[in-house]
């Protein structure tokens, strides 16, 4: 009854607001969106962003989707002061110490960058027929236009646009109403929707064109553009909870920076670096996972058990990791997105006392350098 009460009085005061769900419950179930706040880094942060690739570099899990440049903010990025007397950067984060920030309409007024998309790397993929609960919160620039349609797309494969314009997708979820706000206040953009496919890849922006996107102009003298900060995003299941989907790709979930994954079954003859034909299962599977990540670059890893002197098996490690990265490049992988190194006996998983042991010990892994 209290719920209804406030939710009747916030609709009288703040008209439009309970689209985005202000006063709703929290979905139940773990948020599928690592990182979902953007206050883990990959690099230390640093300053203002020119390019998506500065971005992607910076933020965990989170990539520039296109070739435009979304912005981090927070008490290590500084704003340059040609854009803080724009405007930008007074907003404080919704929670924690950092938010992202995007353009979301403008073209039509013949602004760079007049799109911008983040996205994530979601901890498993969508279960087809599962219903989700979707919810970020976004905010406006006080000084920019404000509008509708800053919505997600849930897409299956990493996206690699090559545009600084709109990306046209059919978003899951998104504003239909124009998202108001001020210097302090942040609005939920929510909804529910069942999943049809196994998708990987969370999207935010907006993607309508400025013909199809509702706007206005908060103040007089106000920037010709949209720019809203994104905060605190969840994806989490609505029961009744389906059996888990799992893909080729599940055992390998989450795929994220520095994260080492074994190729198992990879066999060579004793004292040999020449593949066997019965061991390459997995590199074909990291082949067809490589072409679905276009931008994803790995380093192949040798390893051997204590058998033999340091030096020889840093060379024979060496040589198999080499025999691997030919086998990819000679499959389609770009020689540029692979390294290899032979660590030889320096990073046991197991102990070398026993055969079972320096079996596991002989291994070949791949370690993400760039998801």
């Amino acid at each position: 009854m209290f719920t209804k009460i406030l939710a009747a009085i916030l609709s009288t005061l703040l008209p439009g607001l309970l689209i985005y769900g202000v006063y709703n419950s929290a979905a139940e179930g773990e948020n599928l969106v690592p990182n979902p706040g953007f206050e883990e880094f990959s690099i230390m942060p640093h300053g203002w962003f020119y390019r998506g690739r500065d971005f992607t570099a910076l933020v965990k899990d989170w990539s520039s989707a296109s070739a435009a440049s979304p912005d981090m903010y927070g008490p290590k990025i500084t704003v340059p002061d040609s854009w803080k007397e724009k405007g930008f950067g007074k907003k404080k984060p919704r929670s924690g110490l950092y938010m992202a920030g995007i353009t979301a309409f403008g073209c039509n007024q013949g602004k760079p960058h007049c799109r911008e998309y983040i996205q994530v790397n979601l901890k498993e993929p969508l279960i087809p027929g599962q219903a989700y609960h979707v919810e970020f919160w976004a905010s406006p620039l006080q000084t920019g236009i404000h509008a509708n349609n800053i919505g997600i797309y849930f897409s299956e494969n990493k996206l690699n646009e090559k545009t600084d314009r709109l990306v046209l997708r059919e978003p899951q979820v998104y504003s239909k109403r124009i998202v108001p706000g001020n210097e302090y206040l942040w609005h939920k953009i929510q909804g529910d929707f069942t999943a049809e496919k196994a998708c990987k890849f969370l999207v935010i922006g907006n993607f309508f064109s400025d013909n199809e996107t509702e706007s206005s102009l908060p103040t007089e003298g106000s920037h010709n553009y949209a720019y809203y900060y994104i905060d605190d995003v969840s994806v989490y299941k609505r029961p009744p909870i389906k059996d888990g989907y799992k893909d080729e790709f599940a055992d390998w979930y989450p795929l994220q920076e520095d994260k080492v994954i074994p190729l198992t079954n990879i066999l060579f003859d004793t004292d040999r670096s020449t593949l066997k034909p019965q061991g390459q299962d997995d590199l074909h599977k990291l082949i067809k996972i490589m072409k679905e990540y276009p931008t994803m670059e790995v380093e192949i890893g040798g390893h051997t058990d204590f058998q033999g002197s340091f030096d020889y098996n840093i060379r024979l490690s060496n040589r198999r990791a080499r025999a691997v990265v030919g086998f990819l490049e000679k499959n389609g992988v770009e020689p540029e997105r692979l390294t290899y190194i032979g660590y030889g006996t320096t990073r046991p998983v197991a102990t070398n006392e026993t055969e079972e042991g320096r079996q596991q010990n002989r291994r070949v892994e791949f370690r993400i350098r760039r998801i």
